[in-house]
């Protein structure tokens, strides 16, 4: 019987054995005619319309090239080398239709000649591979793949925006048109063991070349958490090495989390992640590019969002996929495939994101929608693919009888689309306010990425606020918590999308200092900035050796003095200070973002009047007329603002502080009437700028006799 059962285990081996001759001689004919280049052929995955389906392919059908072996070494760690100072080499890419070539800079030749020399010395047989992000954006850096950008006189098209407005070029980083293919982290997957496996190798090749040794973190892999594998960080020259194993991963229909997950092929890899322009790879060992799913490179080249599966198993697998695939459209500029909006658009991925993934997550692509170069075009596509409720659910910060609908998010598009527009033509064309760099550090809107982030976020919600701030249910009441009595933006913000406080209260702060400009505009506060910039008046604080601050004062080209000061043009002008003041004071830095919040928002009200029918020359003649008057009034009353020394007035510190306040006025009761004598030293301050303290003591003994 044991004889038996022999026999046939032998005669299964060798039909097993045949099998396998067959499939590689099948291989290598294909090889030989290149039918199959990669493992990304329909031939081989035609089949493959799911992750599951993957874990049928065997890691042998990938046949690498072995690297030559390679003399140089890292330098940066100081080990000498044959090579070093030589010109970096261009990386060929090749795939079944395409052969490019981008450059590596002389710091990532030397890293990937060091990671060679280290599995070459070790005798390890692994295939070191980068991947996703660094390959994509090095190629996007050559001009082969950016052939196909749609380019006007002012920059890129916005391809994902509704009128396909361009982005305008600029000298300078304005965050609109900053390079994003300039990456620093790597990425290194491996084929045959975990990364801090190979970081121990890599300690150990640095060892024994009489280096030092580096650090290596770990953070382990915690599904919970989202956080599937094992990653080994190094820090090697300047870069971030993250080393990680390739894998395949399939998912259960209830939970993100897969329920089977090893070690994969690289082709398992590629079809298991979120976009083919992220599935491609660098192959260090053979130095080139690998394409498995044949369709990366072609859709990096076209400017195309698509998946490597289907949309819709790779939507369902991870729902947060389709916040990444609208971010990465917004941030390359690239269209999505249509079979991927169509496959967003459904009810069942829109479930699966508001059960499955969390806010925290959501909350993230959210932010990095807004400082992606189009965040207009990324807020449409959320609109557009019916998941702005469920990204931002204000059903859930709103009264229960809110009836809800998309207008509130339209509403916030047409604003968001509008200050976006307003911003490029501040760029082409930028007003004297934003003209130069202020003296005090201070920073031009255009120039500040975090402001202008904040922005995005006040002009989206505005709408919102409007709307919340006519219900009596979202007012203060003092009967309510501290917490219940949070304004919707901020549930929205921290509860729903876990911003942080302080990005909430900015945000708040932006849109209510844009109210406050707005009715400052109203009330003639354009006039009275007019009228301080005909007078000549100039207010000026200069440092003196000591850290002492000298102010100066001028009205007509002459230093303002007592009798100069008892003037009425004078006098207004210190009247408008004192008011303009108390708004740049709860504002702060954040003050040109609220203008041009306030500016837009005008704009977008004269545009709103202006529908209905008037023959065309005449119509477009008059609204153009009164848009460029309404931009010269905001221009002239922040260029006041300017001249009358304003910015930089929420760092001001008070002549005298509580202490000296007590001496001059010992009577002071406790209470509220503390805070009330503190403001009037701020006012006095405000309109007497440069006074003395003496002159202060003076004001407020006279004020506050009482307390004598």
């Amino acid at each position: 019987m044991s004889c038996k059962n022999s026999k046939n285990g032998t005669r299964r081996n060798f039909r097993l054995l045949e099998f396998i001759i067959v499939i590689a001689m099948i291989c290598r004919v294909c090889r030989s005619f290149n039918i199959v280049q990669n493992i990304g052929s329909r031939t081989f995955l035609k089949m493959a319309t799911d992750s599951r389906e993957l874990r049928f392919y065997s890691q042998d059908v990938v046949l690498l090239a072995s690297p030559e072996p390679n003399n140089r070494i890292f330098n940066r760690l100081g080990i000498e080398t044959k090579t070093n100072g030589k010109k970096a080499k261009s990386r060929e890419v090749t795939t079944k239709t395409d052969v490019c070539e981008f450059d590596l800079t002389e710091e990532e030749q030397e890293l990937f000649d060091l990671l060679r020399e280290v599995v070459i010395e070790t005798k390890l047989k692994s295939t070191l591979r980068v991947a996703g992000g660094w390959v994509r954006d090095k190629l996007l850096g050559t001009s082969e793949y950016q052939r196909g950008r749609k380019e006007t006189k002012y920059g890129t098209i916005r391809l994902t925006s509704k009128f396909h407005k361009a982005i305008p070029h600029t000298g300078y980083n304005t965050g609109f048109d900053e390079n994003e293919h300039h990456p620093v982290d790597i990425d290194i997957a491996l084929d045959n063991m975990l990364g801090r496996e190979f970081a121990d190798h890599l300690n150990e090749f640095l060892s024994e070349h009489g280096k030092e040794t580096i650090s290596v973190g770990v953070v382990l892999k915690n599904p919970e958490k989202s956080k599937h594998l094992e990653t080994a960080t190094m820090k090697v020259g300047s870069f971030w090495i993250d080393f990680v194993n390739l894998r395949a991963e399939e998912y259960t229909h209830d939970s993100r989390i897969p329920d089977l997950m090893r070690i994969g092929t690289a082709a398992e890899d590629s079809y298991r992640r979120d976009l083919t322009i992220n599935s491609l790879f660098y192959n260090i060992n053979s130095d080139k590019v690998e394409d498995f799913t044949g369709r990366g490179l072609e859709d990096l080249k076209r400017g195309v969002i698509s998946t490597p599966l289907s949309p819709l198993t790779t939507l369902l697998d991870d729902p947060l996929r389709v916040l990444r695939s609208i971010r990465f459209a917004a941030r390359l500029r690239f269209t999505m495939d249509d079979s991927l909006k169509s496959a967003a658009m459904n009810s069942t991925v829109r479930e699966a994101l508001d059960q499955k993934v969390s806010r925290e997550r959501i909350g993230g692509e959210v932010d990095l929608m807004l400082r992606s170069p189009d965040p207009v075009g990324a807020m449409r596509l959320l609109i557009n693919l019916n998941l702005a409720q469920t990204v931002f659910p204000i059903h859930r910060v709103l009264p229960k009888q809110y009836p809800g609908g998309i207008f509130i998010f339209t509403n916030g598009l047409n604003m968001l689309d509008s200050t976006f527009d307003y911003l490029c033509e501040n760029i082409v064309n930028r007003p004297v306010w934003c003209d130069s760099e202020i003296e005090n550090g201070e920073r031009t809107l255009v120039c500040d990425d975090e402001a202008r982030r904040l922005l995005w976020y006040a002009a989206y919600f505005s709408p919102l606020s409007d709307y919340a701030s006519l219900l009596d249910e979202t007012k203060a009441n003092p009967k309510r918590g501290k917490k219940q009595n949070r304004s919707v933006i901020s549930k929205l913000l921290v509860d729903h999308l876990k911003q942080p406080s302080r990005d909430a209260e900015n945000v708040e702060k932006i849109i209510n200092a844009a109210a406050d400009f707005s009715r400052l505009i109203q009330n003639g506060f354009d006039l009275s900035a007019q009228s301080i910039l005909l007078s000549g008046i100039k207010i000026k604080e200069t440092k003196l050796d000591g850290g002492k601050i000298r102010t100066i004062c001028k009205m007509g080209g002459k230093n303002v003095t007592s009798k100069v000061a008892k003037d009425p043009i004078w006098d207004h002008a210190m009247e408008f200070r004192l008011l303009t003041s108390k708004v740049l004071e709860r504002i702060g830095p954040l003050w040109r973002a609220a203008l041009v919040l306030s500016l837009v928002q005008s704009l977008v009200t004269l545009k709103d009047d202006f529908e209905y029918t008037i023959e065309g020359d005449v119509f477009e003649e008059s609204q153009d007329e009164i848009r460029q008057g309404l931009i010269q009034q905001y221009d002239t009353f922040a260029v006041a603002l300017q001249k009358i020394g304003l910015i930089g007035i929420w760092d001001r510190k008070p002549i005298m502080d509580g202490r000296e306040v007590k001496k001059v006025l010992p009577k002071i009761p406790k209470g509220p009437i503390f805070r009330e004598i503190m403001d009037e030293q701020d006012s006095w301050m405000t309109v007497n700028p440069g006074g003395s303290k003496d002159a202060l003591i003076l004001h407020l003994q006279k004020v506050f006799s009482s307390f004598m």
